[in-house]
């Protein structure tokens, strides 16, 4: 009994599915309608879209690590633990770059990047590209048109602020906010975490732009971090430079004066006059082993700088894109065509459907 139940069960979702094939092919004018339209407005949607380039670039920061710690680093790293993070004391170190590619503090730094396009017509900064040739959507327009409606105008507060190459980072105009959220969207920062590489995306309208810009970040994200693991250095060498000519000052006039004194007294043997010239003897000694000291000092601060400078291997440069990466128009249309297709088999068949699914 069981199994005529299951025959019946299976011939009716037979006789539902030639019925449904039936109905689509009846009724096929729908689709002679439905495909030339999805294929004209999304053709027309797509064309809206405008062309983009992207360039990747691939660094391989410095590994400091040696021994058994180096090997415990690798293994850990082979399972997507960073051991590096937790054992050094820098506060900078290769997970968080991509927090700092996408700050803004960081990225006002490349406003006054200069940039061109590859044909030719346009010459200066990133931030002017961004503002004056940057082409987007008219969805984009009429929602910026529309906000603009109820934002207050850009005023420039005279609160006294560190500015970067021009630009205040606690005070910006609305204009400069978007060309900020427009960098972080076109520029990407990944660390790999067993791998340990930096990878660098940019995206860009013009393709020369695009590889501009990425080998830009690069090297602003290297020079970030050189800064800041030479800061200490850095400081500590201007000191020492600054003591060491006052001391080499201070040597000179004491080795001057005790010459003077020892070159007008030469004839004279009284104890008196030997007391004083090795009093200024004893001083100018003092001060050439204070000179000395510090220009010890000076020498060792310098190598302490070039041993805490990080060195960056690029396995991947920037290039020029030779073709664009994106919007992928082909893709999209036949895309719209099925979800259609789809759409248009739902309607038509919508009694069908209710009676194989209900």
């Amino acid at each position: 009994m069981e199994r005529n139940n299951q025959n019946y069960i299976s011939q009716s979702d037979h006789v539902d599915i030639i019925a449904l094939f039936k109905t689509l092919w009846q009724r096929r004018k729908v689709f002679y309608w439905v495909w030339p339209i999805t294929f004209v407005l999304s053709s027309a949607l797509i064309l809206c879209v405008p062309r983009y380039y992207k360039c990747t670039v691939h660094l391989a920061p410095e590994a400091q690590s040696s021994g058994a710690a180096g090997s415990l680093q690798a293994l850990a790293s082979s399972f997507g633990f960073n051991m590096n993070s937790l054992s050094s004391s820098d506060a900078i170190y290769p997970m968080i770059y991509p927090d700092i590619v996408s700050s803004p503090d960081f990225l006002v730094k490349l406003f006054d990047v200069p940039v061109e396009t590859f044909d030719g017509d346009f010459q200066g900064t990133y931030l002017q590209y961004l503002q004056n040739k940057h082409k987007k959507v008219f969805w984009s327009k009429w929602k910026s048109n529309i906000k603009s409606l109820f934002s207050s105008k850009d005023t420039l507060s005279t609160v006294g602020r560190d500015t970067t190459e021009g630009f205040n980072v606690f005070f910006m105009t609305n204009k400069q906010w978007e060309a900020i959220y427009m960098m972080q969207g076109n520029i990407r920062c990944a660390y790999n975490k067993k791998t340990q590489i930096l990878s660098f995306s940019v995206t860009a309208q013009d393709r020369l732009v695009c590889a501009i810009m990425a080998d830009s970040v690069c090297a602003a994200l290297q020079s970030f971090v050189i800064d800041y693991r030479t800061q200490k250095a850095r400081t500590d060498i201007l000191y020492y430079d600054e003591v060491m000519n006052n001391a080499y000052s201070e040597y000179q006039e004491a080795s001057n004066k005790y010459i003077r004194y020892v070159d007008s007294h030469s004839g004279v043997n009284l104890e008196q006059y030997r007391i004083v010239a090795k009093n200024l003897e004893t001083e100018m000694q003092i001060k050439q082993a204070a000179y000395t000291s510090f220009q010890k000092q000076y020498l060792a601060t310098q190598a302490r700088m070039q041993e805490n400078t990080p060195v960056y291997t690029v396995l991947q440069s920037a290039s020029i894109p030779p073709r664009p990466a994106g919007p992928k128009r082909t893709v999209f249309v036949l895309a719209m065509l099925f979800l259609a297709t789809c759409a248009a088999a739902c309607v038509v068949c919508k009694d069908q459907l209710k009676e194989i699914f209900f």
